[in-house]
């Protein structure tokens, strides 16, 4: 697979305070990949520095095979789009004209416009001034501006800040779509981590600035793995035959733990005729979950 982005040693201070170390990170074509992490934790600064909107101290960062320097960075840029924290428009202009100001900047061709829009679904809006479009419009004109012109990266720093469930829905389907219908990659951060773990391929967890995974979002889980609960027709007595304790007693439900498939049959053939079990689940923890309990260590 194609790598879109490379970083490696990559280092920045602000007042001789370390606030982003990576060793290493890669994204690959046609790929999502969330950026998750407290606040502080250096996302946004990453995202800043691969677009050379701060200089960094160290490092290297390679973009299309690349390496980033202060010479190339502007045509670089014109294959990136990105949505740095709020969208910035002029409000008193419709979607249309806001879109054909980023074309006269980068040099895109104006019949891009409205396959932006019609793929963000601001299409049928495109003649409204930006000042009447609700939130989740908003973010989407944002995304558009960043879209046009099918750059290979796009990257989104908290994009989905402020809207409402569906407006959340509407906007994970169009990261789908894009990374689907287009060559665009997209690197992604939010504290929104049920959301994260819905688009994601792979995932970049940042803490004090270094990456404690980085990954596929399918190695990640095979870190943690889901655990094994169980519904008696008695949990009580089933806790006491397995010699286990009340603490155990999630809601209905006894949370066995992380087992392995003979171990599970070992424990429905001592309890078969003694009681009447009703359902056996695997549960997995959320990636929020595992993320505030990685945290903590």
């Amino acid at each position: 697979m194609k790598k879109i982005l490379e970083i490696n040693n990559l280092k920045k201070s602000y007042n001789n305070k370390r606030v982003l170390d990576i060793d290493s990170l890669e994204i690959e074509e046609a790929s999502i990949y969330g950026l998750i992490g407290k606040n502080g934790a250096g996302k946004s600064t990453l995202m800043k520095l691969i677009l050379g909107l701060v200089k960094k101290d160290g490092g290297t960062i390679k973009v299309f095979g690349q390496e980033v320097n202060s010479k190339n960075q502007k045509d670089l840029n014109k294959n990136l789009g990105a949505l740095i924290e709020n969208p910035s428009f002029y409000d008193h202009l419709t979607g249309y004209e806001n879109l054909e100001i980023i074309c006269k900047l980068k040099g895109i061709k104006k019949e891009e416009i409205l396959k932006t829009l019609d793929l963000v679904g601001l299409r049928n809006v495109d003649k409204k001034k930006a000042r009447e479009y609700s939130l989740g419009m908003k973010q989407r004109l944002g995304i558009a501006m960043a879209l046009i012109g099918n750059p290979n990266l796009l990257i989104l720093d908290e994009p989905i800040n402020g809207l409402d469930p569906q407006g959340i829905e509407e906007m994970r389907n169009l990261f789908k779509s894009i990374v689907k219908n287009t060559s665009t990659s997209i690197l992604i951060s939010s504290h929104i981590l049920d959301e994260i773990e819905k688009i994601s391929s792979h995932i970049g967890i940042l803490k004090d600035g270094k990456l404690t995974y980085n990954g596929s979002l399918e190695e990640y889980r095979k870190l943690h793995p889901p655990f094994i609960s169980l519904l008696t027709s008695d949990n009580e007595k089933a806790l006491s035959l397995l010699g286990l304790g009340e603490d155990r007693i999630k809601g209905k439900k006894i949370i066995l733990g992380k087992m392995s498939n003979q171990d599970i049959a070992d424990i429905v053939n001592f309890l078969n005729g003694k009681v009447d079990i009703y359902r056996i689940e695997e549960e997995k923890e959320s990636l929020e979950k595992l993320f505030i309990e990685e945290s903590r260590s």
